[in-house]
């Protein structure tokens, strides 16, 4: 009945049937959630994600249903330096966005319906239906049981993806867990973009989202996962107050919107994410610490990869639609193997005070700290940005 079925109906999911819905490909989308509900997630869009949401015809809506657009960064790195600056540009969108994940996800699922694509909540994957050594399809379990076949079953249901055990995909990198992050919403902060406080062994961000909201959030090494959590309401405010007490003074109990909540499970690795009629997209396939704020991001760039691949590939039969998988998995492996490295040099704590000459430099420079900006954004390697500012003799890794 199907061409595809996608597993997991958040930003990987849910991207993924509206583009191949919008070029015709039956899909069903499932997941076991109901929308709008909420996730764990850092929110963030760099300019690179904002601006594939423009090119989906997605991000005027967005805009309009009230998330406010950042054009701004702060970035304390030091108490006497703070660089101000721009998001790092990308196809002339210099805005990051933040939005509250009940309503980006929603938005998402809601565009793929209205392109096309049958959408089944309430839905809990089961398992890979399986012929002749090939996924065929896939059953769900809910309220009312069904199965379905499809040329291609897509996992996109997240970090312990059921998908991805079922089809026995291993894991080709793990490189370990280094941080854990909370956060929480107040009322009240003045919007003055993104605000980014570093120092002390944590890290301390603020930014505007939905409903007149700060998202608040507060990184820590991994080590101090256990400790963090046996309070965590204590912890996440002293870390503000010591790190961040110009934002800290609006947190008051009056102005919170909700619990505080956060991860440790932030673990970096790389899946094998392709076989034979199964394909594995978002974090089912590769996560990197949330350091750099590059989920969503990657989610949106892979799911546009394997849309730009599979209608022919659907069309031509099985043996196109494993080549064209195993194609986009390669290049996603090559254009985000800088990034990844990247991101493990920031979770590890190993670009402060090597940078810290380099951002010295640049104080003045709105163009390189937008730049510096750019490494967060998978945009710009940490060598790249060190050789622009004139550091090129150190070394960004030691």
């Amino acid at each position: 009945m199907y061409d595809v079925i996608v597993v997991g109906a958040r930003c990987a999911g849910a991207a993924t049937a509206l583009l191949l819905a919008r070029q015709g490909v039956r899909v069903l989308l499932t997941d076991r959630a109901a929308f709008p509900s909420d996730t764990v997630s850092t929110h963030l869009l760099h300019p690179t994600g904002v601006a594939r949401l423009r090119s989906w015809g997605l991000l005027e809506p967005l805009l309009a249903g009230g998330c406010p657009p950042i054009e701004s960064i702060s970035f304390r790195a030091a108490d006497d330096l703070v660089l101000h600056g721009a998001p790092y540009a990308c196809d002339g969108v210099a805005m990051s966005l933040a939005p509250r994940r009940t309503v980006l996800d929603a938005m998402l699922v809601e565009a793929a319906g209205a392109a096309g694509a049958e959408v089944r909540v309430g839905a809990s994957f089961q398992g890979v239906v399986w012929e002749d050594g090939r996924a065929v399809g896939a059953e769900f379990g809910g309220r009312r049981a069904f199965a379905e076949r499809a040329a291609l079953v897509v996992g996109a249901d997240g970090r312990h993806s059921a998908v991805a055990r079922q089809v026995g995909a291993k894991t080709v990198r793990d490189a370990g867990t280094f941080g854990c992050q909370f956060y929480g919403y107040w009322r009240g902060l003045p919007d003055v973009g993104t605000q980014i406080f570093v120092g002390g062994g944590q890290a301390v961000l603020a930014y505007p989202t939905h409903d007149g909201d700060h998202l608040v959030l507060v990184g820590w090494p991994h080590a101090r996962f256990a400790e963090v959590r046996q309070d965590i309401d204590r912890h996440f405010l002293a870390a503000v107050a010591a790190g961040a007490p110009a934002i800290a003074e609006h947190l008051t109990d009056a102005a919170r919107s909700g619990r505080i909540t956060g991860s440790g499970d932030l673990g970096n690795y790389v899946r094998e994410s392709s076989g034979p009629g199964w394909v594995l997209v978002g974090d089912a396939a590769t996560a990197k610490d949330p350091v750099t704020a590059q989920g969503i991001g990657d989610a949106f760039a892979q799911t546009q990869s394997l849309a730009d691949r599979l209608p022919a590939a659907l069309a031509a039969g099985p043996r196109a639609v494993d080549a064209a998988t195993a194609a986009h998995t390669a290049d996603r492996d090559r254009a985000g193997g800088a990034a990844f490295e990247t991101t493990l040099t920031f979770a590890m704590g190993g670009n402060s005070a090597a940078l810290l000459p380099a951002l010295r430099a640049i104080e003045s420079r709105p163009d390189l700290i937008s730049m510096f900006y750019g490494i967060y954004a998978g945009q710009v390697t940490l060598e790249e940005f060190v050789a622009a500012a004139g550091q090129g003799a150190t070394d960004p890794k030691a």
